[in-house]
Order: structure tokens, then C-alpha cells, then sequence
């Protein structure tokens, strides 16, 4: 876990981070994996990165970060609506990398590919393809991308926008869990929403997979 100590004049500085999945995309609809590909937005994906960011317009947020994955980059630009706020995209916030898988639709890429989807969706931490990322890579960069986010806001409030394996693979790390148990927890809803909150360089995990905006 992450161990890092902020101070300033002798109290302890409290970094909020509020991280959220893109929206509803046609990919999403057509049951395509979708990871550095990109379906666009349908209408109800809009609606809900509108409704997002209508719930959070009270939270002071400082800064957005967002995949570069154009999905996420525009839910991003929806939460934020009218308000000014930075807006910066991540390469190491993207969804994993499917390789040849991306933009199949599921049901036939379990039927050419019927070993490997399994070990993908039953034992991730051993899945390992001549294309595309392994589990073990995501996460690296999952770690690598918060603690550059951390060391860039060392107070204040974030608003981090990604993908659903990304995020799972983040909240392993954040839980402490191994990574074979990736997929044993609820799926992140799209725009479903996270929050965290580190304070005595310790990050907790304070609620996960929030849609009431939407429900």
C-alpha cells in the first residue's frame, strides 16, 4: 500500500480522490470488449456523466484526470459541465489492452478462444497473451498513475475518470487483495462512483460503485 506522509505546519494534510468509470457506450450495448478502442458515447452515457456531475456540482473539486481513451476524456468534459476546471488526460489511466480481442464482441471470442477467455475471466493473474496486456501490467501502471496523482495534489480534491477492469484492478491494490481476485467483486457500473481518502499518508476506501445519481 501506499505509504506516503504529507505535512504542513504541524497538520496532517487530507487528499480526497473521487474516481468514476465513463459512461454507457455503444460498445458497452453490443457487448464488445473495449479497451484502447473506443465506442462512442450512446445517449444514456451522456445523461448519466450529466447526472455525475449534477451530484458532485457541490464538491470542491481542484483538478480532473481522465484516461486519454476519448470514452472517458468526453464523460469527463460532461461531469464537469460549465465549471472551470483542469481537465488533464492520462495514457496510464486507459482501460487494459485487449490486443487482437478489442472491439470483438464477447460470445466470439469465447468461441474461437475458448481456454483463454476462461483463464481472462476466472484466473486473471495467469492470463498471458502474445497480444495485449496482462493483469499484472494494468496494475502497475493503476499504481504508478495514482501515485503520480497523489504526488501532484498533495491536498485538496481529484476526480479521476477511467475504465472497469482499470478500476478493479486499482481497488485490489487499494483493498489489499490479491489479483486472482479481480473479478470476485460487483462490476463498476458505468459512471458508478468511488471514493477514497487518504489522511496520515494512509489511503481508505470509503465507498465504491455508487449509482444513486442514476437510480
Amino acid at each position: 500500500m501506499i505509504n506516503i506522509i504529507y505535512r504542513k505546519k504541524e497538520i496532517w494534510i487530507l487528499l480526497t480522490i473521487y474516481l468514476t468509470r465513463h459512461g454507457l457506450t455503444e460498445w458497452n450495448v453490443n457487448r464488445r470488449m473495449q479497451g484502447w478502442g473506443n465506442g462512442e458515447l450512446t445517449e444514456k452515457g451522456i445523461s448519466d456523466a450529466k447526472a455525475l456531475g449534477k451530484r458532485l456540482k457541490e464538491v470542491p473539486i481542484d483538478k480532473v484526470y481522465s484516461s486519454s481513451s476519448k470514452r472517458a476524456f468526453e464523460t469527463a468534459k460532461y461531469i464537469i459541465g460549465d465549471r472551470e476546471l483542469s481537465l488533464i488526460q492520462m495514457d496510464d489511466l486507459r482501460e487494459i489492452n485487449f490486443g487482437d480481442w478489442d472491439g470483438r464482441i464477447r460470445e466470439e471470442i469465447e468461441a474461437e478462444y475458448p481456454d483463454e477467455f476462461k483463464v481472462f475471466w476466472e484466473t486473471p493473474h495467469l492470463f498471458n497473451r502474445n497480444s495485449g496486456e496482462t493483469f499484472e501490467h494494468v496494475r502497475k501502471r493503476a499504481i504508478r498513475s495514482l501515485q503520480h496523482i497523489i504526488e501532484e495534489n498533495k491536498e485538496g480534491t481529484v476526480l479521476i475518470v477511467t475504465h472497469s477492469i482499470f478500476l478493479r484492478v486499482l481497488m485490489t491494490y487499494i483493498k489489499d487483495i490479491p489479483l486472482s481476485d479481480v473479478f470476485k467483486s460487483t462490476p463498476p457500473g458505468n459512471t458508478s462512483l468511488f471514493k477514497i481518502e487518504m489522511t496520515d499518508g494512509e489511503l481508505k476506501l470509503i465507498f465504491e460503485n455508487d449509482m444513486q445519481h442514476v437510480e
